[in-house]
């Protein structure tokens, strides 16, 4: 459950704002990181784009008072295709400068076309691959809120 999580929001930690991952690794046990990693071979697996649009807090637009995410199934398959199809938007993304693929120190390696920025309202949209466990999910007026807040985001000074 915590490796999904962490897969659609890297910020995602289950465990009183620690992440059971870093736990396993820090007292190296090592038996049940291979049994997860036997888990998560067995599973089907999806690339998920997410979008995530973070909106100031009313009472202070330098604080993040609400964030809307959307969160849409690209492909499924094994593990392993999926994370092939994922390297290579990676790899041909970045050559034409159109993503920047990061592989976080939670060893997930997601491929972000839009970074948010450091001013609110702000957007941010990467793809990643993780077991297709979640389910589509997205408000009905989230494209309306995207194209304002990229416009938004647009219309700010750079920093």
């Amino acid at each position: 459950m915590e490796h999904l999580a962490l897969a659609l929001n890297p910020a995602q930690g289950l465990v009183g704002g620690r992440r059971l991952i870093d736990m396993l690794r820090e007292h190296e046990l090592d038996n049940v990181l291979d049994a997860f990693e036997a888990i998560l071979e067995s599973h089907e697996h999806a690339i998920y784009e997410i979008r995530r649009i973070l909106r100031p807090r009313k009472t202070d637009p330098t604080k993040l008072g609400n964030a809307a995410r959307s969160v849409r199934i690209r492909g499924r398959g094994s593990r392993a295709s999926m994370h092939n199809i994922l390297g290579r938007l990676a790899t041909d993304g970045a050559a034409q400068n159109k993503v920047r693929p990061d592989l976080g120190d939670d060893g997930i390696l997601r491929v972000y076309q839009h970074e948010r920025g450091p001013v609110f309202p702000t957007v941010e949209r990467y793809f990643v691959v993780a077991p297709a466990l979640a389910l589509p999910k997205e408000h009905a007026n989230f494209d309306q809120w995207w194209t304002q807040a990229l416009a938004a985001e647009a219309m700010q000074p750079a920093a």
